[in-house]
This record gives structure tokens, C-alpha cells and sequence, in this order.
């Protein structure tokens, strides 16, 4: 239930009243039957002694899998109630969920780990017929913890309990507040009743409605939990009428809360007048009641609004308050595919967000370190470049530091961070001319007579190289929001793809400038491409724009595409100046040298002047074809051809 924009005084104002004509809507035509035959009871009609009320068939809206974090043993049991309540009879599921921020909490956890586990074998002793695992989950947060077991185990419902408070005390805290924000899934937040009031005195159930979708959910739940604990009495579907509201407005309200429900048969319809919904339903329930209420739990990015009748159902009302959040979905093909694609998204909580915003700004500060390190990674991988070691170039990619000033700069993008976004473009600028004097001044010193074949390799970019160095961006990105993934894997990746390019650059700058021009241009490809991919896949978690300081919000829409034109028109660049068509060259040789010649391989490494092409012949080919396929291909593509020839032997000879 939800306060309109424009509602009166919350729970606490001392006007709140209720008038004597409280008005009774009919009740709505009787439930169907229930499934395989059972009987369902009568909703005014006591159970047979010692026999618990038969469950009806699945109401729409029931859960398959349900998340129950425990960390209390004294709520366990209703926390385990609801789940049950909630969940399908016929191969649902409830995980019994343990957090442990790692081994030293798991050490200091175990007696109360212990406890809980006891709880569930007694509840299953008990309550048969449901499954409930009991789960155990290491994780660097609660709420974290709670996120990725819910999206794990493919849960569509999560129960949290919350302490009962004293009147007027907020009672969800920022774990609860995380998790309402951020998970795909509904989210159920109950409190015991005070003085320890728990669902085992529950005798009936009052639902808040109003006009909002909001209280169109908590009526299905209101069913299904009537349902679920097989009570007798109907269950009240409460309006609270606004001083000025009409009574055919008031009963309007309730049928567009009821229509279509199944179960509808098994509800009361009830209007009080009070001030204020909160006010309206503390002076009406008792504290034997259940209060079932729903909420919006996401209408703005990042934030949590409970609504006022919702909180002050948690603060003020003596009886057990159970309050159910759904997020937005959309209906059809549509939303169920929204549906999987949000499942597969570890969505970061609000405190991740930060998290990560504030690691950015450090890492995107020029340190003592970072110099040290670029400078090593350069020499290492300078002279395995030189020495032609693949093995010598990994062993820097250890070292280079480089992963750390792009993924902020991409953090930046997508945050707003200005300060941040310089700070880390002036360390990657700086590192780049790091990393390529210190190449400059060994290609001086112990250069190579002619570029090595891991040089060339790295002469010029292609759609393959944007590819890894995205590769590589999405990695970086991802493993600096998921705090659990080593960094250092997606550092290596990300120093693959920019160290040895920008040492090339240095080494080729005296010697080659054709080789230099290209590996430099790879070099700016691959950064751009790894900025791009971090920036998406933290956008992807969702990482968003913070303040509403206009400066910042035209700053970064002018830099995403500013940045797009730059990666785009570099790629095309590259593959412009990618080279020739080596088919063409070998249609070019083959023709040259006639039928009797095979072409077996047409090769060019980096953007050198000579192409070299092997071939297969049973006798060698003489200088005129030879001087022909030359010409041609100097002709055609301005290039010097080199040609390597594999004579055939006849067999016996």
C-alpha cells in the first residue's frame, strides 16, 4: 500500500481517526474449487481438530525457488513459515541461506550456523513436503551474498526478516535496502509482531490496498499466505479512504485490486476513514492480524522508497507486518527474455557502486609505483621483442600496470567523475610516454638490424586486435566491480593488448617509421577499444550517472560518442592501411610462374615492404617468371616481392 503524492499526515499524526460508519463491500463471488479433487475448507469454518486446512491449487504468483537468509534462529521458524507459504507444493524449492564474509566469520559463525541448521531439520521434521537445502555461502558482503545466491540458484523470491523496532525507528536496514534495490526477483521484508509476536498467533489477514500495482501485488500475496497457513477467517482487503474520497470511488479502488485474482472468493472487503492509510490501519488491526502491504521498490535509480504507509506499517503497527516489493516487468516474449537477461546480470548494489567509484579515483592517481612498474614492464618487453621470446613478452605482462588508470578512466565515463575521468587520461598518458622512451632508448642501445617476426606481428591493427583489446576491456571492467575475481587476470589481458605495441612503437621510432606509424596506431586502437569495453560493462552492471550537476551530465554525453567517432574512425583507419589482398597476391604469382608451379603460402608481416611468397615446383622457375611476378606485384601494390622455393624431389632418386 502507497501514499499518493498528495496525502495527508503519516502514521504518527495525532489526528488520525477513524468514523464510526465504516462500510462492508460485498464479497466477491467464492473461490474455485481446489486441484486433485481436495476439498477446500470453508473460509469461515474452523479445520477439523488436529488437521490443517487443505492447500488450494497454485495461485498465480506463487515462487518455485525461494531465498531465506538466516542469521537469527529465533526468526528462523517464520522466516521458513512464509517460504513455505509462498512456494509451489508441487517441486518448489526453499534455500536456507547462510553468509559468511570469509574464513575468519565462517570460524566465528559456526555455533550460530549450528543453531540454524537445527532450526530447518525441525522444521522439516514438521512440515513435509517442500525441500529445503540448507546453503552456505562465502562472499565478501551480506547483501552480496544474498544477490548471487538468489541469482544462482535461479530464485524468484527472497524472504528477509528485520528486527522490530520501537515506534517511530526505521527498521529496514542497508542490507535489506541493498538488496530491495538491486535484486531481479520479489523481495518479501517481515517483522514480527512486537513483544515477540510471531505467525504462530496469526488468526487472520489484512491487506492495505489502495489504486497503486503495488497493492494489486500484495493482494495475491494476501491469498496465497491465507492460503499457505490454512487460516480460517477471509482475507480483509482494507482501503482506507482519504477525507474527500467518495464511497463508489473507495469500492472502485478495491475491485480493480481484486479483479481477475484467483482466490478472490476467499477475500473481505473493508473501508475505514482515517487521516492517513498508516493511521487508518493501526487503529484497525489487531495484533493477532498479519498486515500484508506492498511497495515500489525502485521508481529512481539507486534509491529505495518504501512510501510512508508502508514504513509506518513497520514501525507502528503491533501485529506481524509482512511487506512484498516487485520489480517492473514486462508482460509477453518480451519479459520473459528481460526476465533471463537480468537473471544473468550480477547487478551491483548501491554500496558496490561507491565502491568501485572510490577505487577509481585512487587508482586513477599517477603514484611512485606506477612509474616503477611501467618502466620494468617496458624493459621486459622491449628485449623480448628484440630476442623474438613470446615467453619474455608474457613474463611483462605481469608487471604492467596499465590495467588500472583505463578501467577508472571507463568508470569515469560512466559515473560523471570529471576529476577522475583527467586524472586517469594524464596517468595513461603518462605511462604511454613511459613505456615508449624507455623502448626508444633500447632500440638506441640493442636494436635490431631488421624487425623481428613479434615486431611485425604488431605493425598494424586489425578487427581482430579491436576484438581482443575489448575482450580484454570487458575483463578489466567486470573483475573491478566483482571484487572476487583476481584483477591481475584481466590486468594481463589488458597489458597483452597495449604494452608490446607501444614498445614496438619506441623500437621502430629511429629504424622504421612505417612499422612505427602502425604499431602507435594499434596502440591508440586497443586503448580506445578497452575503455569503450569497460566503460559498457559497467554500465551493463549498473553503474550510472551520479549527481544532477548539468556541467557533468553534457561533459560525459559529449565524451561516449566523442570517444565512439575516435574508436571507429582508427579501426577503419587500420584496416585501410591494413595491407594488400594476399589472395590477390597469389592469383598475381600463380599466373606469373604458370600452372606448373604451386603457391603454397602468401605471408606479410606488419606493414613491411616485401611480401614473401612460398612455392612448390618440381623444377625451379627461371629468372624470366620470376622477374614477371615481381613486376606485377610492384605494380599492383608497391610492394618488393620476396619468393621462397620448395623443390620437388622424384621419388627413388
Amino acid at each position: 500500500m502507497r501514499d499518493d503524492a498528495t496525502g495527508a499526515a503519516d502514521a504518527d499524526a495525532p489526528d488520525a481517526r477513524e468514523t464510526p460508519d465504516a462500510r462492508a463491500v460485498p464479497d466477491a463471488p467464492e473461490a474455485r474449487a481446489p486441484r486433485e479433487g481436495a476439498e477446500a475448507p470453508s473460509p469461515t469454518a474452523d479445520p477439523p481438530p488436529g488437521e490443517e486446512p487443505a492447500r488450494s491449487g497454485n495461485v498465480p504468483g506463487h515462487a518455485s525457488t525461494v531465498v531465506v537468509p538466516l542469521s537469527n534462529p529465533d526468526t528462523a521458524p517464520d522466516l521458513l513459515t512464509l517460504a513455505r507459504a509462498v512456494v509451489r507444493s508441487d517441486g518448489g524449492r526453499v534455500i536456507a541461506l547462510n553468509v559468511v564474509l570469509g574464513d575468519a566469520d565462517a570460524e566465528l559463525s559456526t555455533d550460530r550456523i549450528e543453531a540454524v541448521e537445527q532450526v530447518v531439520e525441525t522444521f522439516r521434521a514438521r512440515h513435509g513436503g517442500v525441500e529445503v537445502e540448507v546453503v552456505t555461502r562465502p562472499a565478501l558482503s551480506v547483501a552480496r551474498g544474498i544477490l548471487d545466491a538468489t541469482r544462482d540458484e535461479g530464485a524468484d523470491m527472497v524472504v528477509l526478516g528485520v528486527q522490530a523496532p520501537t515506534p517511530g525507528e526505521v527498521v529496514v536496514g542497508p542490507i535489506a535496502r541493498q538488496v530491495i534495490d538491486t535484486a531481479e526477483c520479489d523481495v518479501l521484508i517481515y517483522r514480527q509482531g512486537r513483544h515477540g509476536g510471531g505467525l504462530s498467533s496469526v488468526r487472520g489477514i489484512v491487506v492495505g490496498v489502495d489504486h497503486s500495482d503495488d497493492a494489486r501485488v500484495a493482494a495475491r500475496l494476501g491469498i496465497i499466505m491465507h492460503l499457505g497457513l490454512g487460516l480460517a477467517e477471509k482475507v480483509e482487503m482494507l482501503h482506507i479512504r482519504r477525507l474527500g474520497e467518495s464511497e463508489d470511488e473507495a469500492a472502485l479502488t478495491l475491485d480493480s485490486a481484486l479483479h481477475g485474482l484467483e482466490g478472490e472468493g476467499a477475500c473481505a472487503r473493508t473501508v475505514r476513514t482515517a487521516s492517513s492509510p498508516t493511521a487508518g490501519l493501526r487503529s484497525h488491526v489487531a495484533s493477532n492480524r498479519l498486515t500484508v502491504v506492498g511497495f515500489h521498490s525502485r521508481p529512481e535509480i539507486g534509491q529505495t522508497r518504501l512510501g510512508n504507509t508502508t514504513r509506518g506499517a513497520l514501525d507502528t503497527l503491533r501485529g506481524p507486518v509482512l511487506a512484498i516489493s516487485r520489480p517492473q516487468r514486462v508482460e509477453g516474449l518480451g519479459g520473459q527474455l528481460a526476465m533471463l537477461a537480468a537473471r544473468l546480470r550480477p547487478r551491483l548494489t548501491v554500496a558496490e557502486e561507491q565502491s568501485l567509484v572510490w577505487h577509481a579515483r585512487l587508482n586513477a592517481t599517477l603514484s611512485t609505483d606506477f612509474v616503477v612498474l611501467s618502466v620494468v614492464a617496458a624493459m621486459i618487453a622491449s628485449f623480448g621483442l628484440i630476442l623474438n621470446s613470446a615467453a619474455v613478452i608474457i613474463g611483462a605482462m605481469l608487471v604492467a600496470p596499465l590495467m588500472s588508470p583505463i578501467v577508472s578512466f571507463g568508470t569515469a565515463l560512466v559515473d560523471g567523475e570529471l576529476r577522475t575521468l583527467r586524472r586517469a587520461g594524464a596517468t595513461v598518458g603518462v605511462g604511454s610516454v613511459l613505456v615508449a622512451g624507455t623502448a626508444v632508448l633500447i632500440g638506441l642501445v640493442a636494436g635490431p638490424d631488421t624487425p623481428t617476426p613479434e615486431m611485425l606481428s604488431r605493425g598494424s591493427p586489425s578487427l581482430v586486435d579491436a576484438a581482443v583489446a575489448a575482450a580484454s576491456g570487458v575483463v578489466g571492467g567486470y573483475a573491478q566491480a566483482r571484487k572476487g575475481i583476481p584483477a591481475a587476470l584481466a590486468g594481463v589481458a589488458i597489458a597483452a593488448a597495449l604494452v608490446p605495441p607501444i614498445c614496438v612503437f619506441g623500437l621502430a621510432l629511429t629504424s622504421d617509421l612505417r612499422l612505427a606509424t602502425g604499431s602507435g596506431l594499434l596502440f591508440v586502437t586497443n586503448i580506445a577499444c578497452i575503455a569503450a569495453a569497460a566503460a559498457g560493462v559497467l554500465v551493463w552492471l549498473g553503474v550510472h550517472l551520479t549527481g544532477s550537476g548539468s556541467v557533468r551530465q553534457r561533459y560525459t554525453r559529449f565524451i561516449a560518442p566523442v570517444l565512439g567517432a575516435v574508436l571507429s574512425a582508427l579501426v577503419l583507419f587500420g584496416l585501410a592501411s591494413s595491407g594488400p589482398d594476399l589472395d590477390e597476391v597469389r592469383q598475381l604469382v600463380g599466373e606469373a610462374l604458370g600452372p606448373d608451379v604451386e603457391v603454397v603460402e602468401v605471408d606479410q608481416l606488419g606493414p613491411s615492404d616485401t611480401v614473401t611468397v612460398t612455392v612448390r615446383a618440381a623444377q625451379l622457375p627461371g629468372d624470366g617468371p620470376l622477374d614477371l611476378a615481381a613486376q606485377r606485384v610492384e605494380e599492383a601494390f608497391g610492394l618488393q616481392l620476396r619468393i621462397a622455393v620448395q623443390q620437388l624431389v622424384p621419388a627413388g632418386s
